[in-house]
């Protein structure tokens, strides 16, 4: 890949991170009285959305810190979950103080788990990506 095309790739990469981490934070801003409710009867529906936003963004860190970085999977592992526990953390401690919602400790262990369970998916929906390629 030419230096062009590989610079190109490294911000569309960065940018669909951040792009990620502010529609998170939005979603997470909106006070709780203004969330529609879609008259579910599903428990626990929100633990399944923080599972959900925080598994696709340890999808996309997982990519980016492979392309970007010589680290080990450990180390990428590590990382990422390490970004999704702080990044919850702040979310949740944000919601508390200053988004007139209440943080809470279960949305936090479920952005950790979605981001455990989104590290261990990565290699398989790359490999899936790639095997996907090759028929074209």
């Amino acid at each position: 890949m030419n230096n062009m095309a590989e610079k190109k790739k490294n911000h569309i990469l960065l940018f669909r991170n951040i792009i990620w981490a502010l529609v998170i934070f939005v979603l997470c801003a909106i006070p709780g009285k203004d969330i529609p409710n879609p008259h579910w009867v599903f428990p626990h529906i929100d633990k399944i959305v923080h599972f959900g936003m925080f598994f696709v963004m340890a999808i996309l860190l997982c990519s980016e810190l492979e392309y970007q970085t010589r680290l080990s999977w450990r180390k990428i592992y590590l990382t990422t979950i390490s970004i999704a526990f702080i990044y919850g953390g702040i979310i949740e401690l944000l919601q508390e103080y200053f988004f007139n919602r209440s943080g809470d400790i279960l949305d936090l262990l479920a952005d950790v788990f979605g981001a455990i369970i989104g590290c261990l998916i990565y290699p398989y929906l790359k490999r899936w990506r790639n095997n996907l390629k090759k028929i074209k």
